[in-house]
Order: structure tokens, then C-alpha cells, then sequence
């Protein structure tokens, strides 16, 4: 009897630089094609904005805030032997 096995990797990379995401992709990438498996992706998730809002002034201005956004980028690559 003879069972097939599909060995599935799923890899989640996430980080605030798109740059070093970029070269972290090709990199697993390259290692795959040396090891000559089955590559599906990268795959780009949407990025998440956190957006945080500060009090410029401690004191008595309220009305003056200021806005600090905080952007996560997110890529899949499945790898299937």
C-alpha cells in the first residue's frame, strides 16, 4: 500500500520595513529552489496601520495632538515538498 505524503509549510513573515521583507522572501526563496520544492508566493497580506495619538503639550493645550501611524507589513510563502 503505498501513502502519499504532502508535507506542507506555511511561513508568516511580518515586520515594519517592506526592504527587509523583501529580502528575507528571496532568500527563502532561493534556498527552496535549491532543495527543489514547490513554491506558492510570496503571497503580500494588507498592511495594518496603528495610528497613536499624542498630546503635543502637557499642559493646557488639548486641541494640539500629534499623530504617529506604525505600519506592519505581512507576507506568506507556502513551501510543499
Amino acid at each position: 500500500m503505498l501513502i502519499n505524503q504532502n508535507n506542507k509549510i506555511r511561513i508568516k513573515l511580518k515586520t515594519y520595513d517592506y526592504k527587509l521583507l523583501e529580502v528575507c522572501c528571496s532568500k527563502i526563496i532561493d534556498t527552496a529552489n535549491r532543495t527543489e520544492t514547490k513554491i506558492i508566493g510570496p503571497i503580500s497580506m494588507p498592511k495594518k496601520r496603528r495610528i497613536y495619538c499624542v498630546l503635543r503639550s502637557p499642559h493646557v493645550d488639548k486641541d494640539s495632538r500629534e499623530h504617529f501611524e506604525l505600519k506592519t507589513y505581512s507576507k506568506i510563502i507556502d513551501l510543499n515538498s
